[in-house]
């Protein structure tokens, strides 16, 4: 009975003290840039390196980094996975030609800043400086993507805030999402 009571305190004490309401379906929405793993070319002859090659591998990457990653999260706690379902809103992008260098060859494309698709092509660009430059180029950043978890046990919301932190940290440091904020957790 001492051991059992034991195993369980890791469990109770490891997200903190439970407040507000509880859920069992929160919805993780964030803003982010893409992974070079998150997204592909068409065109065998211009896929740069880390880039998926079809579609559907690309998608392939999405789901299982996010799962991996809400899982890791939720385990990380003491909590079980038996049961935890992940959905994501994420979807490919359309065939990215990305750029090897960090100027614009031609409106449309798409440069890529340390493994991250960072800015979208509006028009050529001479150097990197250009980038900043709103009539060259925009930031290539998906706003308000959202993650739904199912969990057979109901969480406080700061509970579940605690593992979208570690989602967010696992994400940024395993499959090179670039976040632009946190996490929003909401029932």
């Amino acid at each position: 009975m001492l051991i059992y009571a034991l195993a369980l305190v890791p469990m109770a004490l490891a997200c903190g003290p439970a407040a507000g309401p509880t859920t069992d379906r929160p919805t993780l929405k964030f803003n982010y840039s893409s992974p070079l793993a998150w997204t592909y070319n068409e065109d065998p002859m211009i896929v740069v390196g880390g880039q998926s090659l079809t579609k559907t591998s690309a998608q392939n990457r999405i789901n299982a980094d996010i799962e991996l990653a809400v899982i890791k999260a939720v385990e990380s706690y003491g909590y079980s996975t038996t049961g935890v379902t992940v959905v994501n809103a994420i979807t490919v992008d359309t065939p990215t030609t990305i750029e090897k260098m960090e100027v614009c060859n031609k409106a449309g494309n798409f440069v890529e800043v340390g493994g991250v698709v960072t800015y979208e092509c509006l028009a050529e660009t001479a150097n990197a400086a250009d980038l900043t430059n709103p009539i060259k180029a925009k930031p290539a950043i998906h706003i308000g993507t959202t993650i739904t978890v199912t969990s057979p046990v109901a969480l406080a919301l700061s509970q579940w805030e605690n593992i979208a932190t570690k989602v967010w940290a696992f994400l940024s440091n395993n499959a090179g999402v670039k976040f632009q904020g946190l996490i929003e957790v909401s029932k």
